[in-house]
């Protein structure tokens, strides 16, 4: 729409190596700068009663990570958001779905230093009964699985195109 940023003019907070605001840049600066290290990112995933979770591909014209699998919902916080309203936004557009009235859950937090993220990464998770209907956006996904943490490592072993964040989430929080 005329008149709007693109996500990429998004002004975002840059922090140091204890996740303390020290600035603040646009997006697409960050990106063209290397500056992912110093980013803040939130990891929603959505778990079932089989304790399998949903797990999308991104879009072929996606500029990140075209056609990998995906976190249920990814995304970077702006600058003056917290985490968890970053989580709760980003949910809200890729998945049409409100969480503020649910109980979802944090797992913790990964840093790029300790845990090789490529940001700094809130995750959180969302249990849902086995038939869960999720209305995700056809712009950001072109297909879901419902995968086991472990069906999600052996696809990272075997090669399939995913986030690295992925494999790291899922090793630290469900292995």
């Amino acid at each position: 729409m005329k008149g709007l940023k693109s996500m990429e003019d998004e002004l975002v907070d840059l922090v140091n190596e204890n996740d303390e605001i020290v600035g603040k840049v646009f997006r697409s600066k960050a990106y063209a700068e290397n500056k992912l290290a110093s980013l803040r990112a939130v990891w929603f995933l959505i778990k079932n009663q089989e304790g399998k979770l949903w797990i999308p591909r991104r879009q072929a014209h996606k500029k990140s990570s075209p056609n990998c699998l995906d976190g249920s919902a990814v995304g970077i916080v702006t600058s003056g958001e917290t985490y968890e309203q970053s989580m709760i936004r980003e949910v809200a557009e890729e998945l049409n779905l409100n969480v503020v009235e649910m109980s979802y859950r944090s797992l913790g937090k990964l840093n790029p230093k300790q845990h090789g993220t490529i940001s700094f990464v809130q995750a959180y998770e969302l249990q849902v009964p086995n038939n869960f209907i999720i209305d995700y956006n056809k712009n950001d996904f072109s297909e879901f699985y419902w995968l086991s943490p472990q069906e999600i490592l052996q696809k990272f072993e075997d090669g399939e195109k995913m986030r690295n964040t992925l494999a790291i989430i899922i090793r630290h929080f469900y292995n």
